[in-house]
């Protein structure tokens, strides 16, 4: 998956309201009932039901004509049970389901903007994400993402229905009104589930305020809930990451300038962040802000040379000077790796950020994807139920459970999560071009002509459109055709990606052209993708050279790595 090319404007690009499809799950994995998950957990179905409804516990559905059915997996629940236990602080005498009950959830609605200038919008988004952030940074508190909550924004549902959509009990809501340096700040926490709101607060004072503020709507939520802050939550909570209004805006600005997703915005968001490192002096936030900013480049294909990878590396070290063990860095660096295609060491680095910050829908999201390439689909499943549960509304998180099954082979499970993907996001040419990319492999090759004739006119000449032209003519056997597709750029952007090498290998396989499919297959391995029992067994394109012996010993080489992964 193009997992940082998520937004298309303010949406992220495509991230299924449930998990799609299991039946390929071994029976003795398999709970099928309220009543047997209630048993093994030792706890009765209306606890479990209230569990699943409010602390994310997995529990799956298959939707039938008249009545629905659940079921759950043992693994899931059981990875479920020790992220809560370790969430929660629980000591090592503590059962996991002694400390369930004090997890809470909790959404932060896009604070609305009333201010006179609507170019204050960076400024209240940002409000609302550090909000996120800041609450996020409580183990004992499940946070939905950013993304998810941003697809709420102005919406007039009832608080019940809203906590129902993002899987959440409470809401935090509320204003911002900025005139200068003048502000008016008021938030109030809702208790869902009653429909009540806890308490209300309003703050009116100047930006120097800011940092104050945050930090007391966030202990107001704590007490409201009446969370138990470890030590190390108590302190994250005290220290402002960017300790500067000046530099703080830089940054928020920048952030803003980012997902521009154009060359003069990422230039721009750049300098931002390098007048904030210039108010402050070295900042573990700004530093990582700056090194992923450098990797939007690639991201956007742009610039995919070494250049923004080795800018990006000498950010991850300066993070690093400052802390050692700092999630923001450890992120960064997974990115860098991941992008390297050296993915055992992005696991690593993903699996220390995500023990530091349990609730990172991005550190999730890539780490899913790192273990569905690397054929580690048992180890990525209860990363994606808890990512679910995260960023539940975002298209390309909603996807991850369609890619898994993909993996494992289970073509037909994946047609409508990535239908819903792109009906989410029409304009998204992403979206289009993995829909095309499930319907092929399902051999549903008409309606993949239908969804390929509607690619919206401006992103005609775009990467995913001419790769999904080139893909839907060579599934079609139209060789001639499908070259016609192809262009300098595409093939630079598929020489960095392991999707799309893994992509035009496939297009090539299935117009007959052996040898430059194995050229592509062996781009895609050394980009990271070492999944072996999908090009081995389930992966239809390569069907016909599943007998050439160049392919034999491509596929020697990469079940020898899939073998040595380490989860």
């Amino acid at each position: 998956m193009h997992l940082r090319a998520k937004e298309t404007r303010g949406a992220r690009f495509p991230r299924c309201p449930t998990l799609a499809h299991h039946g390929h799950m071994p029976t003795s994995d398999r709970l099928e009932s309220w009543k047997q998950i209630a048993s093994y957990l030792n706890r009765s179905v209306r606890t479990v039901r209230r569990w699943e409804r409010q602390e994310g516990l997995p529990v799956h559905r298959h939707m039938h004509r008249s009545l629905g059915s659940v079921f759950a997996l043992r693994s899931e629940i059981d990875a479920w049970r020790q992220a809560v236990a370790a969430a929660a602080g629980a000591d090592s005498g503590a059962t996991p389901t002694a400390a369930i009950g004090r997890t809470r959830s909790i959404a932060v609605l896009p604070f609305a903007n009333l201010s006179s200038d609507a170019d204050n919008a960076y400024f209240v988004d940002g409000l609302t994400e550090e909000l996120i952030t800041t609450l996020s940074r409580i183990h004992a508190l499940r946070v939905t993402s950013q993304t998810s909550s941003a697809t709420l924004r102005g919406t007039t549902k009832a608080t019940r229905v809203i906590a129902r959509q993002l899987g959440v009990r409470y809401l935090l809501t509320g204003s911002v009104r900025r005139k200068g340096a003048r502000l008016r700040i008021s938030a109030q926490l809702i208790d869902a589930a009653d429909d009540v709101t806890l308490w209300g607060d309003t703050h009116e004072g100047t930006l120097e305020d800011l940092f104050a503020v945050q930090e007391r709507f966030t202990r107001m939520v704590v007490a409201a809930l009446e969370l138990r802050l470890t030590a190390d939550d108590a302190q994250r909570l005290a220290e402002p990451t960017i300790p500067s209004v000046p530099a703080y805006e830089c940054y928020l600005r920048a952030r803003h300038e980012a997902w521009g997703w154009r060359r003069e915005s990422i230039d721009h968001s750049i300098r931002l962040l390098q007048q904030a490192l210039q108010i402050i002096g070295d900042n573990v936030r700004l530093h990582a802000a700056l090194g992923l900013a450098h990797l939007q480049y690639r991201e956007a294909g742009i610039d995919l040379t070494e250049r923004s990878l080795c800018e990006a590396e000498r950010c991850a070290a300066r993070v690093f000077a400052i802390d050692p063990g700092a999630p923001a860095g450890l992120q960064l660096r997974g990115w860098i790796r991941y992008s390297q295609g050296c993915t055992q060491d992005a696991v690593r680095d993903l699996k220390r950020s995500l023990a530091r910050e349990p609730h990172n829908a991005d550190t999730l999201l890539l780490l899913c994807n790192c273990y569905l390439i690397s054929g580690r689909v048992g180890e990525a499943r209860p990363l994606v139920a808890r990512l679910l549960k995260v960023d539940p509304l975002t298209p390309i998180t909603r996807c991850m459970p369609a890619f898994a099954d993909i993996m494992e082979g289970n073509f037909p499970a994946a047609v409508r999560p990535y239908r819903q993907m792109l009906e989410m996001d029409p304009a998204n040419p992403m979206a289009r071009l993995f829909f095309i990319w499930v319907l092929i492999l399902n051999r549903r090759l008409d309606e993949a002509r239908t969804i390929l004739a509607e690619f919206p006119a401006p992103a005609l000449e775009s990467v995913p459109a001419r790769v999904a032209l080139f893909l839907a003519h060579a599934a079609a056997g139209e060789s001639d055709r499908a070259l016609t597709a192809l262009n300098p750029q595409v093939e630079s952007v598929a020489g960095a990606s392991d999707m799309f090498a893994r992509f035009l290998a496939q297009g090539f396989a299935w117009a007959g052209m052996h040898a430059t499919a194995l050229k592509w297959l062996q781009t895609a391995v050394a980009r990271g993708f070492i999944n072996y029992p999908f090009l081995a067994r389930h992966d239809p394109s390569f069907k016909s050279l599943r007998g050439d012996p160049k392919f034999t010993e491509l596929l020697a080489d990469v079940r020898d790595r899939w073998e040595r992964f380490t989860a």
